[in-house]
């Protein structure tokens, strides 16, 4: 070994015991430095979806409410538009989302000019969402504010 591998650290010379002969190595560490866009897109996505099924709402409300009256009868949507039942909440949260979807639907067909047959069908199909998730969140809210139509 040369002279110039060798550290310059001080060594007693004890007899029977060899000086260490190892040099240490900087340890690099990589992190990413860009989070991946499809995980950002999942992430807002899933607290959008969060907010709308009532996820606050359910972790302040005590007790949670299941979905059945005071027969034992199941019921969908809570007679009340103070409260909500777990399943409403999921229901109409789902319901929004499907509508999202049309949106989305509708903004992919103004992304590509070219291929208008695929445009026109993007934005058939997300009209077609957009109204259907609007008149069934119009229904579940009538059925909330009179429940004895929904019966």
């Amino acid at each position: 070994m040369s002279d110039s591998n060798k550290s310059s650290l001080p060594w007693v010379a004890i007899p029977g015991v060899k000086r260490p002969n190892f040099v240490f190595t900087k340890v690099s560490l990589s992190i990413p430095t860009k989070i991946p866009s499809n995980m950002v897109y999942f992430l807002v996505f899933l607290s959008i979806f969060y907010i709308y099924i009532g996820g606050v709402y359910d972790l302040v409300e005590d007790p949670l409410a299941f979905g059945g009256n005071a027969n034992n009868e199941p019921l969908l949507i809570f007679p009340s538009q103070d409260r909500q039942f777990l399943i409403e909440g999921i229901v109409a949260g789902l319901i929004m989302m499907l509508g999202a979807g049309g949106l989305y639907l509708m903004s992919q067909a103004t992304k590509d000019p070219h291929d208008t047959s695929r445009a026109s069908t993007y934005q058939s199909i997300g009209v077609i969402l957009i109204v259907i998730a609007f008149f069934v969140l119009q229904n579940m809210y009538k059925c909330k504010i009179n429940p004895e139509v929904c019966s």
